[in-house]
């Protein structure tokens, strides 16, 4: 897995890491938001190029909220081990980042800094929530 960006925001986005061990729980199982049925809302946006799908299932994509005035969209990895957030603010300025098994991982760069946690995880420190699984750094 990785991160996929427009070139021109290649060089300022950076996937932080994955940051825990867990056990191998599929991301629709960790994720409940990845099980419901899609919504109008869950569309992402359609000036995405075809890459930014590489890794990810874009028909899973269900959004999931605002942060610091980027839109967020939750997603499974084709290979289903892992979960995807998309964090868009337009056409030129998006990260798609993975993260696998269940375990928590963070995402920043232009789009600002956020962390996806599995179903019931605590929050993590210093960070405000964005909805059930997507936390923002405060002040990013």
């Amino acid at each position: 897995m990785g991160f996929h960006v427009r070139p021109s925001a290649a060089a300022l986005a950076v996937v932080l890491s994955a940051v825990a061990l867990s056990g191998c729980t599929g991301a629709g199982g960790a994720y409940s938001v990845l099980d419901r049925e899609a919504e109008a809302r869950d569309e992402v946006p359609a000036d995405l190029p075809g890459y930014a799908w590489d890794d990810v299932d874009q028909a899973t994509a269900r959004f999931v909220g605002e942060g610091d005035g980027t839109s967020l969209w939750l997603a499974r990895a084709r290979d289903d081990a892992a979960a995807c957030l998309l964090a868009y603010v337009d056409a030129d300025t998006w990260v798609i980042g993975c993260g696998g098994d269940g375990a928590p991982f963070s995402i920043g760069g232009v789009t600002g800094t956020f962390t996806v946690v599995p179903d019931d995880a605590p929050a993590p420190d210093g960070m405000t929530r964005v909805s059930d699984n997507v936390y923002t750094a405060t002040g990013s």
